[in-house]
């Protein structure tokens, strides 16, 4: 079954407009922190490898980055693909239904996911003060950082179901919101 996509901005005026820009803030806010993350992995433990390959010996600093970079790189993706609509989902319900039920579920969906996600970023904050006396002998930074990066995609995914709420008002056909296609990916 080929479903329509959804209807530009334009369309539903003014508020589809913003609910656009916010999605692409969102999205290049992931993209950035998951590029600067991957980039700044990929240097760290390369100047490791070579120093370690003339010398004998490591820097020491570049072991603890993928302890303060991964969950930067992993929550900027998760929200990325949160965008898309690139997650992994069973849609065998979401197929018999007609449009106004699919709706109504598509809708119910987001509304928990949103409120589940910025719950967990609240949670999250008391971890950060757990985990603030932890420090990284090395590089002398605070365990806050990895852990503030759960804070920031729990944000990010809380952000996007709100979006995705309110492109569901607008949708022609609510199953063509954040609807992959890989097309759009080559």
């Amino acid at each position: 079954m080929d479903i329509p996509r959804e209807r530009s901005a334009t369309a539903a005026g003014i508020p589809a407009a913003v609910i656009a820009v916010a999605d692409r803030a969102i999205a290049l806010a992931a993209t950035i922190v998951a590029i600067v993350a991957l980039v700044a992995l990929f240097l760290a433990l390369g100047a490791e490898v070579v120093v370690r390959y003339f010398t004998t010996q490591g820097l020491g600093w570049p072991s603890e980055m993928p302890n303060l970079l991964f969950p930067w790189l992993v929550m900027g993706g998760i929200v990325l693909a949160a965008q898309r609509g690139s997650h992994v989902a069973v849609s065998l319900v979401l197929d018999m239904l007609g449009r106004a039920s699919a709706r109504v579920l598509l809708l119910g969906m987001q509304v928990v996911v949103a409120v589940t996600f910025f719950y967990l970023a609240y949670i999250g904050l008391a971890v950060i003060e757990i985990t603030g006396s932890e420090v990284y002998p090395v590089t002398g930074v605070s365990a806050r950082w990895a852990y503030l990066s759960l804070i920031a995609g729990f944000v990010g995914i809380g952000l996007t179901a709100v979006t995705t709420f309110a492109r569901l008002l607008y949708a022609e056909d609510p199953r063509s919101v954040r609807a992959d296609h890989p097309e759009d990916h080559a």
